[in-house]
C-alpha cells in the first residue's frame, strides 16, 4: 500500500463517501420511513443509500488495523442520544444501527489517492464489495439506489 495513503489514512477520522460515476459523484443517504420504494413496502429509518440531493452524512471511521492492500474500520455516525454503527442486514444491505451489537469491521480497498480525496471500494468483513441496487421509482423523484455485498452493480467509492 503507498505509504502515503497509509500516513493519511491508516488511523481514526471522520469524513464522508460518495459514490463514485464518470462525470460526479453522488451523496449517500439515510432512507427515511416516509420514503416510497418501488417494491411496495416502507422501509424503516437509517439504511444507507446513494442518491439525492443533500451532502453525504459524515461518518466516524475507527481505525482497526490494516493488510497489505487494505485498511480496516468500525464505521459509525455521531448522534444522539448514542451513536449508530454501520452493519448489513439478513439480506445484505447497509444501514446504521442504534440497538444491535454491530462488532465487525469495514474494508477500505484503495485504489487511487487524488486531489479528491481516496478513491476505493468498500468491503464488509467477509471481503464482498459493495454494490447499488437502483429503487425506481423512488419518492423524491430522484435517482436513489439501495447499497448491498451480496447484489447489485459493484461501486466505486470517493473518501472525502
Amino acid at each position: 500500500m503507498n505509504e502515503t495513503i497509509q500516513a493519511g489514512y491508516a488511523r481514526s477520522f471522520r469524513g464522508k463517501l460518495y459514490m463514485r460515476t464518470v462525470d460526479r459523484d453522488i451523496p449517500l443517504r439515510l432512507s427515511r420511513s416516509t420514503d416510497k420504494f418501488g417494491w411496495g413496502i416502507t422501509p424503516e429509518d437509517d439504511w444507507l443509500q446513494a442518491g439525492g440531493r443533500q451532502d453525504s452524512p459524515v461518518m466516524d471511521f475507527h481505525y482497526h488495523s490494516r493488510t497489505n492492500d487494505r485498511l480496516h474500520y468500525r464505521i459509525s455516525m455521531p448522534g444522539r442520544p448514542e451513536t449508530k454503527k454501520l452493519g448489513v442486514s439478513r439480506n445484505g444491505y447497509l444501514g446504521f444501527y442504534w440497538h444491535a451489537d454491530v462488532s465487525e469491521y469495514w474494508k477500505i480497498e484503495p485504489l487511487a489517492l487524488t486531489d479528491e480525496g481516496l478513491v476505493c471500494h468498500l468491503r464488509d468483513q467477509r471481503g464482498y464489495r459493495v454494490g447499488a441496487l437502483p429503487d425506481t421509482p423512488h419518492r423524491s423523484g430522484e435517482w436513489v439506489a439501495w447499497l448491498n455485498v451480496e447484489e447489485g452493480e459493484v461501486i466505486t467509492f470517493l473518501l472525502r
